[in-house]
């Protein structure tokens, strides 16, 4: 390489090639100390369509000094240099300008040397004996570079604006908890300091005397120039002042930078010298009249961005609302309007904001659409997590609703995990409510973080429209209501009212009131399908199955009530009578002189967690502990060991130590981590029958099955194959390995008294294989 360089940076000056197609300006640095090696970089990049502003560095203290002169938009390094190395430039880049990308271009690179340049940070390298790649690598770089500080950017935006929502969620609660004016101004202008990080937050009220107004509150952490700020600012000073403007006007007042601003601002000169340089100002409304003022400042210019604002609009609406019945010392009236824990309306306020907007309309019936969304399975998040966690998720659900519809008028909770808001609908309304419940999907969509777990939300909507579904308010909600019941049963997403749907709720209720009676009413009833040892033939295992002898319907499955059950409260009580029953039903077997066999129980994750559930279990159990042939066993869902179910895991832990087989039910359907079988407390997978169902003619299937027998069997653990209707399935399971079918082919599920029978009639075990 021929060195004519100084060891000083050297900089230049090139003429872009004119028949370049665009041209973009870049500032280029380069490691080099070839020159017609740099001349020829820069040509490429010329014609690449490049406009080059570059420097030249070929030592360390050449390259530092070029960086601390100003930061290039990419750095071009040889990797050999005299006294000097690519990789101790890649260091020094990586530690002064880590976001800036750099590339070596090189002759002597090697393939480990690349790849260990790549790992150390570099974005690219090109071999000088293939310059045709030097373009393209640039320009994937930059296009990196400005992706990677688009996306922070975006992240600050978003980091501030979860402060400005968590700010106003404290807000919103010491609006609830205090009921003292000054007080809660106080403490509305300590958390928007605290939370929401602005330097100085003062609010001030009309004086009833002189009509200016009074600061009352204040919050500063501009040290000694927070009342030369609030001289500055003096209400009583002048009515040219910011806040006495918003009591006169009643709007609010922007300044995103005090020193470049054509607005006249009184005490500017001594704003900027406290370092002020932006501020807000918002009317203290009461009755539609300015009472007061709400201002926040800041110490850099351009912080307060549209979706800022508008949540700060939000807080001054919040405490305007709240001075209006604090001033009537009635906080109980507020707590009828909003809901503490989310800060968004109630019921009651959500319809009189929706009734005055319907009856605006009174020449025009308006289109609107009122939607009705509930989180999906909120009670056993409280039931796993804590109510605390629920409580948190339900307040990071709201404040995402806020920043999605800053028009908060239109939101409410409705309770539990049930919110409601309506938009306005235009030519196309089926199209716009699909995009609205899209929105609110993928909204929802990205896990909620809380204590170190992130909770992945999934909601489920109705919609009731205005005018075809309901002509006031309630009707509407009550309506949209029925729809997401609706969603709920049939497990769709989201639906639309229909009139039907509206008997399918009185059902539904009729539906609960009659399964409330029909255990003190002996209703139920447990039928049993055995499990047979395909090796043998022998009835190794029974599973007991719920029916419900419904005097107006008959036998009913447990699809249709389970669901039911479980929303009414009543799972537990059931759960426990399963389990009596099945334990006295084996006891009356063994007397009968039947051949021992083990009943597997459905136990469902609620169960898991109840607190008295294994102790209450192993009491019942304790009749047949002499004879460890006779025994009950669970079966749960493998949905129950997914995520942070540590407190299932240890109750099967429990269970089994003392001396149950768990089994995990429909298996390959859910969400279990194979790599946590082995640490599980399990004996045996039971092979979903929606696999079973397709053998032995799908491909896919049978990979599939014969990948999970054996899976099971590296752990130790024995399958069980359900669904098997046909001589086909067995053959192909018997082939695989399998160690147990259950199924039609064997036995429907049967009565107590006809499975007896059963037993005593069916022929000699024989082998299946």
């Amino acid at each position: 390489m021929t060195r004519n360089h100084p060891t000083s940076a050297a900089s230049s000056e090139s003429q872009t090639n004119p028949g370049a197609p665009e041209h973009q300006d870049v500032d280029v640095l380069l490691i080099e100390d070839s020159q017609p090696d740099v001349e020829l970089a820069i040509l490429r990049l010329n014609q690449g369509g490049f406009r080059c502003r570059y420097r030249v560095a070929i030592t360390e203290h050449a390259l530092r000094s070029a960086l601390g002169e100003r930061l290039p938009d990419f750095i071009l390094s040889d990797f050999s240099l005299p006294g000097f190395d690519g990789l101790s430039a890649l260091s020094i880049a990586r530690e002064a300008a880590p976001d800036v990308p750099f590339l070596f271009l090189s002759g002597t690179m090697g393939e480990e040397r690349a790849i260990e340049a790549l790992r150390r940070g570099a974005v690219d390298y090109v071999l000088k004996s293939n310059p045709k790649r030097l373009v393209p690598a640039v320009t994937r770089a930059l296009a990196e570079a400005e992706l990677r500080r688009a996306s922070r950017a975006a992240e600050r935006r978003l980091a501030r604006l979860t402060e400005i929502l968590q700010m106003l969620s404290e807000i919103n609660t010491a609006v609830v908890r205090i009921r003292e004016r000054k007080a809660l101004l106080r403490e509305a202008c300590r958390l928007a300091h605290r939370i929401g990080g602005y330097p100085l937050v003062i609010i001030a009220t009309a004086d009833p005397t002189t009509h200016t107004a009074r600061v009352i509150a204040s919050a500063s952490s501009l040290q000694g120039c927070g009342l030369q700020v609030l001289e500055a600012i003096s209400p009583e000073k002048s009515n040219a002042s910011v806040m006495n403007r918003i009591l006169h006007t009643g709007e609010a007042a922007l300044c995103n930078d005090i020193a470049e601003s054509g607005t006249d601002i009184q005490g500017r000169e001594a704003l900027l010298a406290a370092g002020v340089r932006s501020l807000i100002c918002l009317p203290l409304t009461i009755d539609q009249t300015a009472m007061g003022a709400l201002l926040f400042v800041a110490t850099e210019p351009n912080v307060f961005s549209t979706e800022e604002l508008k949540l700060l609009r939000e807080v001054a609406a919040n405490l305007s609302f709240a001075l209006q019945y604090l001033d009537k010392q009635d906080a109980a009236h507020f707590l009828t309007y909003f809901d503490p824990l989310t800060g968004l309306a109630k019921r009651t306020l959500f319809c009189e904001r929706l009734g005055r907007l319907l009856t605006r309309h009174s020449t025009r019936i308006p289109q609107l659409a009122v939607e009705v969304f509930d989180i999906d399975h909120l009670s056993v998040i409280n039931d796993s997590y804590g109510r605390h966690v629920g409580d948190r998720l339900l307040q990071r659900v709201a404040d995402r609703l806020k920043r999605y519809c800053p028009d908060t008028d239109r939101l409410a909770h409705l309770g539990g995990g049930t919110f409601v808001n309506f938009i306005a609908l235009g030519e196309h309304p089926e199209e716009e409510v699909h995009t609205l419940h899209q929105a609110i999907a993928q909204l929802l969509d990205a896990p909620i973080a809380i204590d170190d777990r992130e909770i992945a939300v999934t909601v489920k909507c109705g919609i009731a429209r205005y005018p075809q579904n309901g002509d006031t308010p309630d009707e509407l909600v009550q309506n949209a209501e029925a729809a997401l019941k609706e969603a709920k049963t049939s497990g769709e997403r989201y639906l639309h009212h229909r009139l039907e749907m509206n008997s399918a709720l009185a059902e539904r209720v009729h539906l609960e009131f009659r399964l409330r009676s029909a255990l003190q009413n002996q209703q139920f009833e447990l039928y049993y399908q055995p499990k047979v040892r395909i090796a043998t033939g022998q009835i190794v295992g029974v599973e007991a199955l719920l029916r419900w002898n419904d005097p107006e319907q008959g036998v009913v499955g447990p699809a249709i009530f389970l669901p039911i059950l479980e929303t009414a409260g009543l799972l537990p009580a059931i759960s426990s009578w399963v389990v009596r029953q099945a334990v006295a039903d084996c006891l009356a077997w063994r007397q009968a002189g039947l051949a021992p066999m083990r009943v597997a129980v459905n136990i469902s994750p609620s169960d898991l967690r109840r607190r008295g559930f294994v102790q209450e279990t192993l009491n019942a159990l304790e009749v047949l502990s002499d004879d460890p042939q006779w025994g009950i066993d669970i079966e749960v869902t493998e949905g129950a060991l997914f995520g942070d179910s540590s407190d299932c895991v240890q109750a099967l832990r429990w269970l089994r130590s003392a001396g149950m087989r768990i089994f995990i039910d429909d298996f390959g359907t859910g969400y279990s981590s194979l790599s946590r079988l082995s640490e599980l407390p399990i004996d045996s997978l039971k092979i979903d029958r929606t696999f079973t169902c397709r053998l032995p003619d799908d491909p896919r299937t049978r990979t599939l099955v014969s990948m999970l027998i054996g899976l099971a069997h590296t752990f130790g653990l024995t399958t069980v194959a359900e669904g098997v209707e046909t001589a086909d399935q067995l053959e192909f399971l018997t082939h695989s390995g399998c160690d147990e079918s259950q199924g039609y082919l064997h036995s429907h599920p049967l009565p107590k008294a006809s499975f007896e029978e059963f037993l005593r009639n069916k022929p000699a075990p024989t082998a299946l294989q």
